[in-house]
């Protein structure tokens, strides 16, 4: 029998965790099939890899000097994979740009229409990923461009800033003034902000409570779900939670339960692009997603107060 990548990559996590039950979840499988796959490894090797007993799981001195090769593989085959991607993209002339849920309603449908009406014979793929994941995406080979708020550097991709989006208040209408066009910061002195987990993108986390501490307000926070919109929004729609989102999605997210808010005096945060070079199909897609934001800035009326 043969060593399989799905034994490596589970010996290796292994040494990352140094803890079966979360080797397991970080690989999304069981644990008895994180063990099955070690067992497999260590029958094909002859080596015992790792020893486990009441005081916890460690490697033995065979699977210390196992693991960099162990790890050296898992890494090629991800960068074969990466690879694999970039060609196939680029024969095909097909585009896959990331975004984060508060973008992908947005930009990237008249960035479609405008590919589709210019008859550049390229294929679009939108992938939605997490807050934060956006440059992970590019830089992994998961996508060619990507579009966020607070991204951060790529390693293998060119950032450019190409905006701003007003910062709006997402609220329950029990929490704001009868007008709905304005509320007292004190008022959610008691009212926490719900936020992803600060890990995805501290930059733009640590600027959401800036905004809040500029205004007089130091926030209580609810860290929850990578997204506003999803199983946690129950606390903004009961007014136990506030957020703070793109205007846009605000706009979008506002409805018969929630209202969105400028917050006074007004706030921004910046808008990214990132891509990587090399590809005529991506330059082209680039030029078009820069033309529908500088459009959409110039139809923008301007923020009262910047």
């Amino acid at each position: 029998m043969n060593v399989t990548l799905s034994q490596l990559q589970v010996f290796v996590t292994l040494c990352d965790t140094l803890h079966f039950r979360h080797a397991a979840q970080r690989l999304s499988v069981t644990q008895p099939a994180v063990s099955k796959e070690l067992r497999a490894l260590e029958r094909t090797l002859g080596l015992r890899l790792l020893s486990r007993s009441s005081a916890g799981t460690t490697l033995t001195e065979e699977g210390r000097q196992i693991e960099p090769l162990a790890r050296a593989l898992v890494a090629q085959v991800a960068t074969l994979e990466s690879r694999a991607a970039e060609v196939r993209r680029q024969s095909n002339r097909q585009v896959t740009i990331a975004a984060s849920p508060s973008i992908v309603n947005r930009i990237l449908p008249e960035t479609l229409r405008q590919v589709d009406d210019k008859e550049l014979g390229i294929g679009i793929l939108a992938l939605e990923v997490e807050t934060g994941e956006v440059v992970d995406a590019v830089d992994g080979g998961r996508a060619d461009i990507g579009i966020g708020h607070h991204l951060s550097e790529p390693t293998r991709a060119i950032k450019r800033h190409i905006g701003d989006d007003e910062l709006r208040i997402l609220v329950s209408p029990a929490l704001v003034h009868a007008d709905r066009r304005n509320i007292d910061m004190a008022r959610l002195a008691n009212v926490p902000l719900l936020l992803w987990p600060r890990e995805r993108n501290p930059a733009y986390f640590d600027a959401m409570l800036e905004a809040c501490r500029v205004r007089g307000l130091d926030p209580l926070v609810l860290t929850g779900t990578s997204r506003i919109s999803g199983s946690w929004s129950y606390f903004l729609d009961d007014a136990r939670a506030f957020a703070l989102a793109p205007l846009d999605f605000a706009e979008q997210e506002a409805g018969a339960g929630l209202v969105s808010i400028a917050l006074q005096p007004p706030a921004q945060i910046p808008l990214e692009i990132v891509w990587r070079e090399g590809n005529a199909a991506v330059s082209d897609v680039l030029e078009i997603i820069l033309a529908v934001t500088a459009d959409r800035r110039r139809r923008r009326p301007a923020i009262a107060g910047m």
